[in-house]
């Protein structure tokens, strides 16, 4: 860091030699031309008093003794004010223009240095730096003071611009590694404000129910619900969410509910990842203790509907490989499905079964509802906006429906 502002301090130099070698020229070439012009205003102001005193002879009106007097004084005052002049001159260039540019050859570098502290992103080159020292230092003591320097970097980059979603969502996880739960709540709730509806907006969302599950001492507050329902409209998979309804289905002995979850967590994810690797050791484990066996085929729990799902031909070649295939079932009242599942296009046509352990939440499942209906969508996000293609059914009683529910997505979103 030390040798980059050596090099900012060499440049802002040579920049100033661009603005101070015109200076000191211009400011030369001015005060020459300046002074030949007062010297010739003092030749031609002699010249007339000359004249006049010619006149003054000729006329009579001055003795020969006094018009030589009189011309001996006005040659010395001539002479005088030539030298008063050139001393006048070099003294003020000496002083005055030199004086200038060798303000602006301070002024200019120092000032650049410190606008760019104030308004650049130096202080962020900072960060690597730190983050070489993490590998440095031995003791959890010492990388956990660079943390704090680093999350410093990072407030103050955010402080000036909350629309900065990297830095927002990098400052807001090491508030949570740190266990600083209140300023990850300021930062994700700050960042989640005029965030438009999609994938973004729900991963923020995502990680501040956490931090305000966590603020809460792991409890599902209102506010916390709150936060999550309006993360799962976005997106019904979202990552943070369903570690914590597993967590909270793993407290309350829901074992099959927490490897739901967890399953719907590794949905989202790349095949063969750490993750997914860290969440099905998670799950094998949960299984043994339970003493199952990795079924081959899942049954249905409880209440179950189950929808075969198809795309309309006439709409394949506008289906994009970036989208997903959304299969809900929810009410007519709540915007929150009551439960979900997503496929990749390519696995249309597909027979699925919606039960109560695709449930969104442990507490509203398909067996706490009268009515619902169920819904397909192919979209790039859960809420299907203009650009995806939908279906859904007729709203009928779930526990009540034994026949399959039949859905051909064609319909534009509108």
């Amino acid at each position: 860091m030390t040798s980059l502002y050596f090099y900012i301090l060499l440049l802002m130099l040579l920049a100033s030699l661009f603005v101070l070698l015109p200076v000191w020229r211009y400011r030369g070439q001015q005060k020459t031309e300046q002074s030949e012009l007062r010297k010739q205003q003092n030749i031609e102001v002699f010249k007339q008093s000359l004249q006049e005193l010619d006149e003054n002879r000729s006329n009579g009106l001055v003795e020969a003794e006094e018009y030589d007097t009189l011309k001996l004084e006005l040659e010395r005052n001539f002479l005088s004010d030539l030298e008063d002049h050139a001393a006048g001159s070099r003294s003020a260039y000496a002083t005055h223009t030199r004086l200038v540019p060798i303000l602006l050859m301070l002024i200019i570098p120092i000032g650049g240095f410190l606008l760019y502290r104030e308004v650049g992103a130096g202080h962020e080159l900072v960060i690597p730096e730190l983050l070489d020292q993490i590998g440095a230092v031995t003791t959890e003591a010492e990388q956990l003071e660079i943390l704090q320097e680093i999350t410093v970097v990072l407030n103050q980059s955010f402080e000036r611009d909350n629309d900065d979603i990297q830095t927002g969502y990098t400052l807001g996880t090491l508030y949570i590694s740190l266990e600083q739960f209140t300023d990850a709540v300021r930062v994700f709730s700050t960042l989640a404000e005029g965030m438009e509806e999609n994938a973004d907006k729900a991963t923020i969302l995502g990680q501040l129910a956490q931090a305000q599950y966590l603020l809460a001492g792991s409890s599902l507050t209102q506010e916390v619900r709150q936060t999550m329902d309006e993360a799962l409209q976005i997106n019904s998979n979202e990552q943070a969410i369903m570690s914590i309804l597993a967590f909270e289905s793993f407290l309350a002995d829901d074992y099959a509910g927490a490897i739901s979850f967890w399953r719907r967590q590794i949905s989202q994810l790349t095949p063969g990842s750490a993750q997914v690797q860290q969440l099905n050791q998670r799950i094998a484990a949960v299984e043994q203790m339970m003493g199952m066996q990795q079924p081959e085929t899942d049954e249905p729990v409880g209440v179950s509907v189950t929808v075969r799902v198809a795309i309309d031909d006439s709409i394949r070649d506008q289906i994009d490989e970036d989208m997903r295939v959304f299969i809900f079932a929810r009410t007519e009242a709540m915007p929150m499905p009551l439960a979900a599942v997503q496929f990749n296009p390519s696995d249309l046509p597909l027979t699925v079964t919606l039960d109560e352990s695709d449930a969104m939440m442990p507490q509203l499942t398909l067996a706490t509802a009268d009515t619902v209906f169920i819904g397909a969508t192919i979209a790039r996000e859960a809420t299907a906006a203009e650009g995806g293609f939908q279906a859904r059914s007729e709203t009928f009683a779930p526990s009540e429906q034994e026949q399959i529910i039949e859905l051909l997505i064609a319909d534009p979103v509108p």
